[in-house]
């Protein structure tokens, strides 16, 4: 009986508004902690709730201002390649593939994925042109699409550089690119469960 007494005291503590008050204070400090941070610095005095808060005076706010790296981006962009050309090249170049990825997902027929991931699994032996006919041709059944030629087809994914030929006459064969690699592992990050969802 003691025990069950103690307990609910205890809940009693750990439950009354100042207790919770004091969790949520901590998790949301803990979530903007370097925005809160920010902001604490430039007050000067503060009171208890209710009352006003006085901030830093313009002066001071101008004088915080110039610390901090000026707002052209044309200007902080030429300090990153003139420091570090390299890895600005490589942010680039994720922010590119991210931009051209995307709207070559926006574009690009079900099959035809199912068509990449076919010849991602034939690696640089690549497939035959004649053996991709059928992934045209369920692209035609779905979409109702008859007058669409296998060339255009394959078209889009050869423009886009996912896919690339060799060969000549019967023995053209097509091949995945490492561009067409990437695009798959890509998109099967970005939409795991959808991206082979797509409309015809």
């Amino acid at each position: 009986m003691e025990t069950a007494k103690m307990i609910l005291e205890y809940l009693k503590i750990a439950l009354s508004f100042p207790a919770v008050i004091g969790v949520l204070t901590i998790y949301f400090i803990s979530l903007f902690r370097q925005d809160l941070s920010r902001f604490i610095s430039r007050i000067v005095e503060a009171h208890g709730f209710g009352a006003s808060v006085k901030a830093t005076s313009p002066s001071e706010q101008r004088e915080e201002i110039r610390d901090l790296p000026p707002q052209k981006p044309l200007d902080m962009i030429e300090e990153i390649i003139k420091n570090d050309p390299h890895e600005f090249a490589q942010e680039f170049l994720k922010v590119f593939n991210s931009y051209w990825f995307e709207r070559a997902y926006n574009l690009i027929y079900g099959t035809q994925i199912s068509l990449l991931e076919h010849l991602a699994t034939k690696g640089i032996e690549g497939e035959y042109y004649i053996n991709l006919y059928p992934f045209y041709q369920e692209f035609v059944r779905r979409s109702s699409l008859a007058s669409t030629q296998i060339a255009d087809y394959l078209g889009f994914l050869k423009e886009a550089n996912f896919l690339e030929y060799f060969g000549e006459d019967v023995s053209l064969r097509a091949k995945i690119s490492a561009y067409g690699l990437d695009f798959l592992t890509y998109i099967k990050g970005q939409y795991p469960t959808s991206y082979g969802l797509r409309p015809f």
